[in-house]
């Protein structure tokens, strides 16, 4: 169509045609041009179940936007635009957050029995299942066995897998490359110089992603059936999801301030949360709710000895150990932080990390009450060494009656705000969606040509 345009534009130069032949020519190439674009994007849109590959490489080549690390900042002001220095510079950054290492693992894993976990063999069926469920297009872990590979051969490897697992639970031992993570550097916001506003993704085994995944079946059967978690908490929970956490918030909040009256929430933030988890406090809490043995030693088995390595356009950093937290590109970590803010015994609302607590704030005696939620929130950080980043924390003040109540977290005030980011949508003083619609538009048009 293009050449047409050009052909036609070289015949009115020359005299051969009139220029309202011409532009009736370019109208015509430029409408059918629309109308194949238009029906590429439709095919790709409607076969997004079977390719999503493809759809989301015709998505990444339409952003103006593109995902790069770098350069970077050292602490010395140098401009780093190496892949490799930048590499090992993110995973120095990564590492620090953690907390030391426990020295009483051994003992707290050795005074819990053998448990009746192990009365449930793990079958071939259970494993062919998940193997079938694998995404084709994902990237493999250090081990480099592509899901694509193992979920082709799902037939041939389902049996082998199911005693290799079952083995693994009984024994309690893990290879050495479940254990190990390449780390993918994500941009959050900020300053793209600045290796903290980036943040951690690991790419793990494909094959231990999957015994994670039948490891955190085990648990959450456990947990559910004693009714461990509680309905405040919509992460990585059988049913509940981001949409249903929004929605029971909604639910909750809109119909107090439609009833007129005053309302405050308040959205926490953990510091570095998924990091900075205790190991021998996980494991501890997960003897206390009757995890059987077998499994308390498998988990203490995959969270000891982790190691990762920043990877950066296929240049690779030095292995580092992680000494706390749960990797956050790992099935059963997500889980796991599940069992360890249960506890709180607060008026809240979760999805994992992110939490919000609230309630009617007319009366002084309501605000009071949302105010020793906060100490006990206090107390419990201290207990469990998970720190909250209280320049984060923000109170979102809701109905026409708000008295706009000063909250505190220890000796910290904390801020008030207009508008929040909840799970990825906005929400603001006057509960419409109005700045939540005009930040999804203006991303579109930011990150996409193609409109």
């Amino acid at each position: 169509m293009t050449y047409k345009i050009k052909k036609s534009y070289k015949k009115w130069k020359l005299g051969q045609i009139t220029k309202d032949e011409y532009r009736q020519t370019t109208q015509e190439c430029r409408g059918k041009i629309r109308k194949a674009k238009a029906q590429n994007e439709l095919k790709l849109a409607t076969g997004i179940k079977g390719n999503k590959k493809t759809f989301y490489q015709y998505i990444r080549s339409k952003r103006k936007t593109k995902d790069r690390v770098g350069p970077l900042l050292s602490e010395e002001g140098e401009t780093v635009t190496e892949n490799l220095e930048m590499a090992e510079m993110l995973n120095d950054v990564f590492v620090s957050v953690f907390t030391e290492k426990s020295e009483g693992m051994p003992n707290i894993v050795n005074s819990y029995g053998k448990g009746v976990g192990l009365e449930d063999k793990i079958k071939k069926e259970q494993v062919k299942n998940h193997l079938e469920k694998l995404d084709a297009c994902k990237s493999p872990g250090p081990d480099e066995m592509h899901p694509g590979i193992l979920k082709e051969l799902t037939e041939e490897l389902s049996d082998p897998l199911a005693i290799i697992f079952g083995k693994s639970w009984e024994m309690g031992e893990i290879p050495e490359d479940w254990k190990r993570a390449n780390i993918v550097p994500i941009y959050k916001k900020g300053n793209k110089n600045n290796p903290g506003n980036y943040r951690p993704v690991s790419l793990t085994s494909v094959p231990g992603k999957i015994m994670e995944q039948v490891i955190k079946e085990i648990i959450c059967k456990h947990l559910e059936g004693g009714k461990v978690i509680g309905n405040s908490q919509h992460g990585f929970v059988k049913n509940k999801f981001c949409h249903t956490n929004l929605i029971a918030f909604f639910d909750r909040i809109m119909s107090l301030v439609d009833k007129g009256e005053a309302v405050d929430v308040v959205y926490l933030d953990f510091s570095k949360a998924f990091d900075t988890v205790s190991h021998d406090i996980l494991i501890d809490k997960l003897g206390k709710y009757n995890v059987d043995g077998a499994t308390i030693r498998w988990v203490h088995n995959w969270l000891d000895n982790h190691t990762q390595r920043v990877v950066i356009n296929g240049s690779q950093s030095c292995w580092k150990d992680i000494t706390s937290g749960v990797p956050q590109g790992s099935v059963l970590g997500l889980a796991l932080f599940n069992i360890l803010d249960v506890g709180i015994e607060s008026t809240l609302i979760k999805f994992a990390d992110d939490t919000k607590l609230g309630g009617i704030a007319i009366a002084l005696e309501e605000r009071v009450k949302i105010q020793n939620d906060l100490d006990k929130l206090e107390k419990w950080s201290e207990v469990n060494r998970m720190k909250f980043n209280k320049d984060k924390c923000k109170v979102l003040h809701l109905g026409r009656n708000n008295q706009f109540h000063i909250y505190r977290m220890g000796r910290d005030c904390l801020g008030r705000s207009k508008a929040e980011r909840d799970l990825g949508v906005i929400v603001d003083h006057k509960l419409n969606m109005s700045q939540q619609c005009d930040a999804v538009a203006k991303k579109s048009k930011r990150d996409s040509g193609m409109h």
